[in-house]
């Protein structure tokens, strides 16, 4: 009988472990891999993942969940980001040339060192020359 419980006891722990693997990395693998053939994702999860150092030009991510991803050094020139969640984001040195970032959620986005110059920003006006890290109107 003791064996039993053990053995429900690791069954639980196991299915636990399992249901809380999405919830860390978050994003769908399946979405994530549509992505990385077609650069096209809109409205799709692919929170906490990972795309540091990718030529992402062009990509359409429009009203997709970004929060917590990686896009560090990451080059997103004309970019589609429209109201897409960038919560908690990491897009320190990208270039986000031209890129269009209107009605999307920043809150708490690191954009340190980023190429801002001719984006959208989040309320709609372009981001002017000189615009590194920050979006300067």
């Amino acid at each position: 009988m003791k064996a039993w419980r053990t053995m429900f006891g690791l069954g639980l722990t196991a299915i636990h472990l399992l249901l809380s693997a999405h919830v860390l990395c978050g994003f769908d693998a399946k979405q994530l891999e549509q992505f990385r053939k077609t650069t096209k994702c809109q409205k799709c999860d692919l929170s906490n993942a990972k795309l540091a150092n990718l030529d992402l030009s062009y990509a359409d991510l429009s009203f997709a969940n970004l929060s917590g991803a990686d896009f560090s050094g990451a080059t997103l020139y004309g970019a589609n980001l429209s109201g897409g969640v960038l919560a908690n984001t990491n897009l320190s040195n990208a270039n986000l040339y031209e890129a269009d970032l209107s009605k999307a959620d920043l809150k708490g986005a690191n954009f340190s060192g980023a190429n801002l110059y001719n984006a959208t920003w989040s309320n709609g006006k372009q981001c002017k020359i000189g615009s590194t890290g920050t979006c300067k109107q």
